[in-house]
């Protein structure tokens, strides 16, 4: 703010002050000019009247001599027979009549003075208006600072998240500050209706899940009633997360790490028994480096199914799936591809509830949210397998990340398709 101003001021003052040098330095010269033009009338007075009394030429020279114009070669007097006295080059700024002593008509003329700007006046002017302009800015600077300190307030209260804003300054950053507490008001309201409203759909989940739950205590073994057994569980568990979740936590808790292949590693023993079940050719290539993530266990382990149920639910069953985790300079990436139809709009398809196949198009926004939550982001293209290809680049715990380079991904990409070739 302070910058600001002081930028805008001294572009309205200096455009002021350049101004007025301009308008002063015209002025000068005007000045100058009708001064010159005074000298000059009289000198050449002074000439016509000597010579209205001796027309002796030599005379007449010395008159014409002792005029500063005649001593600048300027002035010069026509005498009625053809002759000149004095000296003169260029035209004549004005030319005085004058009767000679013998009663004959002479003219006295004299050239102007050549044009000059008054170099020092003009610099003297110069320096004054740089002076004024720079010495003017502390007179500028007092008057915003209750302003400043004011808008350094609201952005360290915005910027922190607690608290509300308490301004001491103008009356326009009073009202600010009061609409921005009035807005962080309604915030909360909402949040908590919001939270209040998960809480009570997810404790109604409870009653239905329940009741799965004995209807599958209730099937006899196999394979079909352990994975029945097995989803009903993980949705247990996730309603139960959920209802934690949204209890307020007032201790602090340290910053979240999960290592990423033991969990993919984890999720993948459960998603190999649908594939199994679809005959679905199920490829994992994972890692044996450490994979370490700032996600948590259970948001790593929404992604992974977020990902491979829209893969197992969108595509047909004979289409292909390959996991894999790559580890490159500082990141972590994810990478989930099929070989079903693709994606039409990739784009698209990463705008929250945007789905072009009948789902909730939350799927992927879910795995975006988390991904950028690391300071990563989610690409979606065509894989090798002529389907969708989701990567999910996330920073590795603990460590600086590097520039991004596509090449990276590229030449690992490369390398990674000749190891199986070869």
């Amino acid at each position: 703010m302070r910058r600001l101003a002081t930028y805008t001021y001294f572009r309205a003052c200096g455009a002021v002050a350049a101004a007025l040098v301009v308008l002063t330095v015209a002025l000068v010269v005007w000045y100058e000019h009708d001064l010159a033009h005074e000298r000059d009338t009289r000198d050449a007075t002074i000439v016509a009247e000597v010579l209205s009394a001796t027309s002796d030429a030599d005379v007449i020279r010395a008159a014409i001599g002792r005029t500063s114009a005649g001593r600048s070669g300027r002035l010069e007097v026509r005498l009625a027979d053809g002759t000149v006295l004095g000296m003169s080059s260029g035209a004549p700024a004005f030319s005085l009549p004058a009767r000679a002593e013998d009663g004959n008509d002479a003219v006295v003329s004299v050239v102007a003075t050549p044009a000059h700007l008054p170099g020092i006046t003009i610099t003297v002017l110069a320096v004054a208006a740089v002076t004024a302009v720079a010495g003017s800015v502390p007179l500028l600077v007092r008057p915003l600072l209750p302003v400043t300190r004011a808008l350094t307030m609201l952005t360290e209260v915005a910027r922190d998240g607690r608290g509300r804003v308490q301004v001491n300054g103008p009356h326009e950053l009073q009202e600010l500050a009061e609409a921005i507490n009035a807005a962080a008001d309604r915030t909360e309201d909402l949040l908590s209706k919001e939270r209040e409203m998960v809480a009570d759909v997810s404790h109604r989940l409870r009653t239905p899940l329940t009741a799965l739950r004995l209807d599958a205590d209730a099937i006899e073994s196999g394979e079909t009633a352990d994975r029945i057994r097995a989803s009903i569980g993980a949705l247990e568990r996730d309603v139960n997360r959920i209802i934690h979740s949204l209890r307020p936590s007032k201790t602090a808790t340290t910053a979240p790490s999960c290592d990423l292949t033991a969990a993919v590693k984890e999720r993948m023993s459960f998603w190999s028994s649908y594939a199994e079940t679809q005959k679905r050719s199920l490829d994992v290539a994972l890692t044996d480096e450490p994979t370490a993530v700032p996600l948590s266990r259970e948001d790593v382990d929404a992604v992974v199914d977020t990902l491979l149920a829209n893969v197992f639910q969108h595509t047909p069953p004979s289409a292909p799936v390959a996991v894999e985790i790559v580890r490159h300079a500082g990141w972590i990436t994810l990478v989930v591809e099929d070989g079903g139809p693709g994606v039409a709009d990739p784009s698209g398809a990463l705008r929250r509830g945007t789905s072009g196949s009948g789902s909730t198009g939350l799927g992927l926004d879910i795995a975006r949210s988390a991904v950028e939550a690391t300071g990563g982001r989610i690409i979606v293209d065509k894989g090798r397998l002529g389907g969708a290809r989701v990567r999910l680049k996330m920073s590795e715990a603990g460590r600086e990340q590097s520039p991004e380079d596509p090449r990276a991904w590229r030449l690992w990409s490369k390398n990674n398709r000749r190891q199986r070739n070869g």
